[in-house]
Formats: structure tokens, C-alpha cells, sequence
């Protein structure tokens, strides 16, 4: 895991690499380690990247089902500062919380997840599938979509693409499929909670 550069995001920060001692971010996507350290030990006003000394990291955690992982460590103040960091991969999350955790020597705890966060979740994303499906599904004219604000246009020209492209039998397919996937992982998630897991100093 050190001295790998991988392309996360993690609040404004893009880029993030483990060294031996530090963890380095940016705010830009680094491809090399010799440019993330002129960046890291660049001053002033222009400054996008910074290192957190892992002497000052008191607390790992993670989610195996989630592609994020959290580090909690203090700031050269004093202050509890955490960093949320989302590698868009639940393996390389779940391979960088543990792999830091041991690192530092903390001690490892495991419980369930609470089953009623991921349920309201799924069950969110569920309700919204069917909703646009029906609402996508419905609509006799695709025009309709060209009427409003400018806010939110972009949004209003994907769903009058996909009518327009798949027609309103096409919508109800397509939405159907998605809306039974969400079901089944929401069904899934909630049979089978995942663990989270937290590394902290003793």
C-alpha cells in the first residue's frame, strides 16, 4: 500500500499516497511521487496538498461493504480533524484501513452495522427508481422535459434523451431492471449486514 499514488476523493482532495510515516493528499490528481512531494512541501497562498503525520492518527474505521474509509487524527492546533476517504473500490478500502490499523499497531474491534442505516438507503434509491421509471414511463410527450428553469436542465436533457432513444416501453424495461436490482441488494444488504471495523490507540 505505500508508495502507491491512487486517484480518491476525500473532501477537496483528489490524490493520496501512504508513506512510510505521513499520509500525503492533494487537491489535484499526481501521477508521480517526485511531484507529490514538491506539492506536499510547497508554502503559501498556492498550497494544494498537504501530509498528515501518522504519529497524529488516532483512530482507522471502515465499512466492508463500503468503498470509504475514515481516518481521525489531531491537527498541528490541536484539534480532532477526520478524512473521509473514498477510493471508489470496497477492496482497496477495506485493504487500506486494514493495512493502516496494523500499521500502527492499534487494536482491532468488529461489529454488525445497524441494519436500519443501509435499509433507508436502498430503500431511498428503490423509491427513486420507481418513481422516475413511472414518471419517464408515463409522460406522453417528451417536450415536457424542455420546459422550466434553466436549473436542473442538464438533468431534464438526460431524461429526455433516454425517452426519445428507448421509448416509454423502453423506460418501463430499463427501469424495472434497476428497480428490481436495488430490491434485491436492499434485500441482500439487510439479510447479511456487514461489519465495521475501527482501529484504535491504545
Amino acid at each position: 500500500m505505500e508508495n502507491k499514488i491512487y486517484q480518491v476523493k476525500a473532501g477537496v482532495s483528489r490524490s493520496i499516497v501512504l508513506r512510510e510515516d505521513e499520509i500525503w493528499l492533494s487537491e489535484s490528481s499526481i501521477g508521480n511521487i517526485e511531484k507529490f512531494e514538491k506539492a506536499v512541501n510547497k508554502t503559501g497562498l498556492l498550497k494544494r496538498a498537504y501530509k498528515i503525520p501518522l504519529s497524529s492518527v488516532f483512530h482507522v474505521s471502515y465499512n466492508e461493504a463500503s468503498e470509504k474509509a475514515e481516518v481521525e487524527y489531531i491537527n498541528e492546533k490541536g484539534k480532532k480533524k477526520f478524512v473521509e476517504i473514498n477510493f471508489n473500490d470496497k477492496a482497496l478500502s477495506n485493504q487500506f484501513g486494514e493495512y493502516l490499523g496494523e500499521k500502527l499497531g492499534f487494536e482491532r474491534t468488529s461489529t454488525q452495522e445497524n441494519r436500519l442505516i443501509p435499509l433507508l438507503l436502498n430503500s431511498f434509491y428503490l423509491v427513486l427508481s420507481v418513481f422516475l421509471t413511472v414518471a419517464l414511463g408515463i409522460s406522453d410527450d417528451s417536450s415536457v422535459f424542455d420546459s422550466g428553469s434553466r436549473k436542473g436542465s442538464t438533468v431534464r436533457a438526460i431524461m429526455k434523451l433516454i425517452v426519445d432513444t428507448v421509448g416509454h416501453t423502453g423506460v418501463f424495461i430499463i427501469g424495472g431492471l434497476i428497480s428490481i436490482l436495488v430490491a434485491y441488494n436492499l434485500y441482500k444488504r439487510f439479510k447479511n449486514p456487514s461489519n465495521e471495523v475501527s482501529y484504535k490507540k491504545q
